[in-house]
């Protein structure tokens, strides 16, 4: 198949380039902040450039007609980015020079992922990675700050140097003051119950075959008068508590959520990244440490990497983001996103402007 596919490819390279550039992504329900801040930066640097967004879909007898049109415009473009690990992008054999950026979904590690899992009940079988040249053909890779540079360069398999100082064009998002304020008065008006009282968001990682304890931790917080919004992992199905005192997330995105949330609830969730943006602070709800650590496992010393205090009941949980105020991410950011704030981890009065130093990487002319 992969022969095949590289054959296609071959004769779809003979035709000429345009002015285009191809997003890639795995997201078939929305397009990443982002994607949308480089769509946007690519209009205003290069109006003559067409953008392709193409949500790639995995592999199924339906997808031929699909994977032509995919290797067309990738044989025809002129920069691609992708936020994940596409296939077609990764096995097949570009036009010398063809840059290629990674600009992956979270803004560092905090569990093991990519090759890091290969090999375990959560991981990619070894062998179909190398097959598949999982997370090939990169020429650039962004990241936002030190320690997860190299945390991406293991995990990818991929050259440091490789991995650039562009940070996440979700940075510009975040610290954006006054977008942030229009998201905020959006969720407002959706969820007026939230303008009194502190708001805590519930952002957990996934669990391989095991259901999320939302219910544990919401009945915490009935009776108080703190708000839970429980934002639910994407490929999760537990049922949030559909009970009137607790609000799922659902229906805005995790970078919204943020410009209400007074404190947040993780476990081993890069969400973290976000929040020390925001300075926000982060209860670390590791009520599964040593079976995550031995199942899945973490790509740094977690007690020593987790900027906020790490708990292991739902009741510590709540009790800890209903009094904790603030935390000094300072330190932490100055060695987690120093690529994006001041040397000693100081936010900056304006946004970095991450997203059109990504774009200048594909050297569009």
């Amino acid at each position: 198949m992969v022969l095949g596919a590289r054959m296609i490819y071959a004769v779809l390279k003979l035709l000429p380039t345009q002015r285009k550039v191809v997003l890639m992504t795995r997201d078939l329900r929305q397009i990443r902040v982002d994607f949308a801040l480089l769509k946007d930066s690519i209009r205003r640097n290069h109006p003559d450039y067409e953008i392709k967004v193409i949500k790639h879909k995995k592999l199924s007898m339906g997808y031929l007609f699909a994977a032509v049109r995919e290797m067309y415009h990738l044989a025809t473009c002129r920069g691609i980015l992708v936020d994940g690990y596409i296939i077609p992008v990764s096995v097949l054999n570009h036009r010398k020079g063809l840059p290629v950026g990674q600009i992956w979904h979270a803004m560092g590690g905090f569990k093991n992922f990519a090759y890091l899992v290969a090999g375990t009940p959560e991981g990619p079988d070894p062998a179909v990675a190398k097959v598949m040249r999982m997370h090939a053909n990169y020429t650039f890779m962004c990241a936002a700050g030190t320690v997860p540079a190299e945390v991406f360069a293991k995990a990818f398999q991929i050259a440091p140097e490789s991995v650039q100082p562009f940070g996440m064009a979700r940075v510009d998002y975040l610290l954006d003051d006054e977008g942030s304020q229009k998201r905020r008065e959006r969720i407002l008006r959706r969820h007026p119950e939230l303008a009194e009282g502190r708001t805590v968001l519930y952002t957990p990682t996934s669990r391989l075959k095991r259901g999320l304890p939302y219910e544990e931790l919401a009945e915490q917080f009935r009776g108080t008068d703190t708000n839970l919004v429980i934002i639910p992992h994407p490929v999760d199905k537990t049922p949030v508590p559909d009970d009137g005192s607790t609000v799922s997330g659902a229906e805005f995105g995790i970078m919204d959520w943020l410009s209400v949330a007074d404190v947040i609830i993780s476990d081993y969730s890069a969400v973290v990244y976000e929040a020390a943006l925001k300075d926000i602070p982060t209860i670390f709800w590791a009520y599964d440490l040593e079976e995550f650590r031995n199942t899945r496992g973490f790509p740094l010393d977690y007690e020593a990497e987790s900027p906020g205090p790490i708990v292991a009941t739902a009741e510590e949980a709540a009790n800890t983001a209903m009094r904790l105020k603030h935390l000094d991410y300072s330190r932490w950011r100055a060695r987690h996103l120093n690529f994006v704030t001041g040397p000693s981890g100081e936010l900056p009065e304006e946004g970095p402007g991450c997203a059109d130093r990504i774009v200048r990487a594909l050297n569009l002319s």
